[in-house]
């Protein structure tokens, strides 16, 4: 039987595993929330399609990522200010 100074033993099997699934869980969740904003292709992929939305002038909408409990973009038009922005979800399917 070893003496430790420190009373520790060491990591065990199971606290690596909880703390890979914790790691695991905090990068998901980052993702979920800070992913596609950071993300150039999934960026530009929400560009594109909001401006496609807008009649394809890129200076008549505002593009937004909103990070709420279900984060997802929203697109305004800026040549009607008085329509309230429009929806496009998380998931923007980027063009190939």
């Amino acid at each position: 039987m070893g003496v430790s100074a420190t009373g520790a033993k060491g990591l065990s099997m199971f606290s690596i595993q909880m703390i890979l699934i914790v790691i695991t869980a905090a990068f998901g969740l980052t993702f979920y929330f800070y992913g596609p904003a950071i993300t150039p292709v999934m960026q530009a992929a929400a560009v594109t399609s909001c401006n496609d939305l807008m009649g394809g002038n890129f200076r008549s909408y505002h593009l937004e990522w909103v990070a709420e409990t279900e984060p997802h973009w929203n697109c305004w038009d800026k040549t009607d200010p008085s329509k309230g922005p429009i929806n496009m979800g998380w998931w923007v399917t980027p063009e190939r």
